[in-house]
């Protein structure tokens, strides 16, 4: 369902029609909001459990475009959803990114890798790992950006590890 979603993502987005000034470049501060379906998986000793939800969030960031077509940018991102594993009640996990990225300026499109850390709170602890993950920026308007990023979050909660898959959709506002 991820791979249908992202391909569906990535069609519409490179087929959406060109709005932006051309030049404008993608140098600049942003400040916007996502959304889109999460599964966390628990490997315990000796089993794996797993369960999906829907998380949301804000983001701000700031990106700089070099003279080859390259984007080098930071971004700070606050999420949170609802998951429960093990039979558990559900529980509000918290995370929050520290994300670099490197990308290359197609025009009005930005297609980009990330590198990060991440800190995920479930109210009980709070862990810090890494995250990782591609991503794809459209910018509709000259300010207006609508985006899409895969991201992988793995840390170790009480000798557990759990990897967080997220598919988020964004819009953001760029200064």
């Amino acid at each position: 369902m991820k791979s249908i979603a992202t391909i569906v993502l990535a069609t519409t987005i490179l087929g959406l029609p060109t709005l932006a000034i051309a030049g404008e470049g993608w140098t600049g501060f942003y400040l916007g909001a996502h959304v889109g379906p999460t599964d966390a998986e628990v490997t315990f000793v000796g089993s794996t459990e797993s369960d999906s939800s829907t998380a949301y969030g804000l983001q701000a960031g700031y990106n700089h475009s070099l003279s080859n077509n390259w984007v080098i940018g930071g971004e700070l991102s606050y999420g949170t959803a609802k998951h429960s594993i093990g039979g558990d009640p559900p529980w509000d996990s918290d995370s929050i990114r520290l994300k670099f990225k490197t990308g290359y300026d197609l025009g009005t499109t930005l297609v980009y890798g990330i590198l990060g850390y991440v800190n995920i709170d479930d109210g009980l602890d709070s862990e810090d790992g890494t995250t990782f993950g591609i991503g794809i920026n459209y910018k509709a308007t000259d300010t207006i950006i609508l985006g899409g990023e895969i991201l992988r979050d793995s840390v170790n909660f009480f000798g557990s590890d759990l990897d967080v898959t997220s598919l988020l959709f964004s819009v953001a506002y760029q200064f």
